[in-house]
């Protein structure tokens, strides 16, 4: 049986924000999201998260995971944070995994490789190591003959101890009915006046309870975020990371120093992507696509094969396949660009759906709208969907092979039949027929200009 704790109550007060540290985002993602979904895949009963500063903003967060939380009022360090917890654990006989909210960079294969190992060591209490070149700021391993006999916070090592490379990571794994014990047993007596959950390695020991560690492979895993520089560098790291196994698949990354791609993104293979292209949360992209340059797509995206995205944005939409998106169209919220459909310059999309092989070239806004197959959209086409008098809005519908001519306005609710068509500069605010023209607009007169001579 396991169970995991996820320390996420601390202040974050080096990040100087009004935003509680563990919300803070990495590709629009909140970090305590990222240590969250890493902990997903693990077989474990229960997963509980202890909250502190700015609790109820982390609480309302914590809504959409199966997750059980804990108070810990007044935030007076990790052993500290344990002990709010250790109600839950009171009759439980298991392995108890600790980990912290703030480090985003733990891969999912290394926590369940950790709790493995912790097992088949049949260790009473394991704790995750790395070997770091500048060890600054982390707690030191220390040992003697080879055995782990505690933890050193940085600001209470000696200087000799400041040489250790080898730190902890913060991440435990232990069996609690050994360990529960020792939790009573922790001190504050400390330069941070804290209670250390580092303290119980060294009452372990004292119990002669079995301690062992595992080292990461990789030291960028311990990363946590306590400062923007520490911020930064995990974008940095999970971009680097992701870019390398797109490409491994088979993607094309034109430029990998300008172009910042999420984890969570799917793309599929033969596909470019230009420089200057930023792609955050879940975004599926088919294959021998071209994104980019300069493109911007926020998921929930998905983006069919054959398909062109230039120098434009998308957000929380799909295209179909072989679609020509851009150079700078917008497809904002809630819009359907179906297969082989051309949506072109400066024309913005927003909760339409656009049928198949359908085309709005260029110079025009589409809310609200419902354009079925094989329409054109002239130029400058506008969809009035909003009453600014009432607050309403409603729905232009445009049926299989219509067109709008240059510079018409639909004002919504209306609807234009099937092979129907809108003559330029018309303002349609009634129906229009299947395979009849509307033309909306004064008749046009011709006047001699004052002063002209003839």
């Amino acid at each position: 049986m396991l169970k995991t704790l996820v320390l996420a109550a601390g202040r974050g007060t080096r990040l100087k924000s009004n935003t509680a540290k563990i919300l803070h985002k990495v590709f629009d993602k909140p970090i305590l999201a990222w240590v969250l979904d890493g902990l997903a895949d693990l077989d474990q009963d229960e997963i509980a998260v202890v909250c502190g500063h700015q609790a109820d903003d982390v609480k309302d967060f914590l809504h959409a995971y199966p997750v059980t939380t804990v108070d810990q009022e007044i935030q007076m360090g990790t052993g500290h944070a344990v002990m709010c917890a250790a109600h839950l654990f009171e009759d439980f006989e298991g392995s108890v995994l600790v980990v912290n909210g703030d480090s985003p960079l733990i891969r999912p294969d290394t926590l369940n490789d950790f709790v493995n190992y912790h097992r088949q060591s049949e260790s009473q209490l394991s704790l995750l190591t790395s070997n770091l070149e500048d060890p600054t700021g982390y707690g030191r391993i220390v040992k003697r003959n080879n055995s782990i006999i505690g933890i050193k916070e940085h600001k209470d090592c000696s200087e000799a101890e400041k040489t250790i490379k080898e730190v902890n990571v913060g991440v435990y794994c232990f069996e609690w009915q050994f360990i529960k014990e020792g939790l009573g047993k922790l001190k504050s007596n400390n330069a941070q006046e804290e209670f250390y959950l580092t303290d119980l390695v060294e009452w372990a020991y004292c119990q002669g309870l079995s301690i062992n560690n595992y080292l990461l492979a990789d030291p960028n895993e311990a990363l946590g975020v306590n400062t923007r520089e520490d911020l930064a560098l995990v974008y940095k790291l999970k971009n680097k990371h992701s870019l390398e196994q797109l490409m491994i698949n088979g993607v094309t990354i034109v430029d990998p120093e300008s172009t910042w791609i999420s984890p969570d993104a799917d793309i599929g293979p033969d596909t470019t992507i230009f420089p200057g292209t930023y792609i955050q949360r879940r975004v599926s992209i088919g294959s021998n696509c071209s994104i980019g340059p300069h493109t911007v797509i926020n998921g929930p995206v998905e983006i069919g094969s054959n398909t062109i995205v230039t120098q434009s944005q998308v957000a929380r939409s799909s295209i179909g396949d072989n679609c020509n998106i851009g150079p700078y169209a917008h497809i904002r919220d809630g819009s359907d660009i179906r297969s082989f459909a051309r949506v072109g310059c400066y024309v913005e999309v927003k909760n339409s759906n656009i049928g198949d092989g359908s085309a709005a070239a260029h110079l025009s806004y589409i809310g609200d709208a419902e354009i079925k197959s094989n329409v054109n959209i002239g130029a400058g086409t506008i969809t009035a969907n909003f009453n600014a008098f009432t607050g309403e809005k409603s729905q232009t519908v445009i049926c299989n092979n219509a067109s709008t001519g240059a510079n018409s306005v639909l004002v919504a609710p209306v609807t234009v039949e099937e092979g129907a068509s809108v003559a330029a500069g018309s303002v349609v605010t009634k129906d229009i027929p299947e395979k009849m023209l509307g033309i909306a607009r004064p008749r046009q007169e011709i006047k001699r200009l004052p002063g002209a001579r003839v």
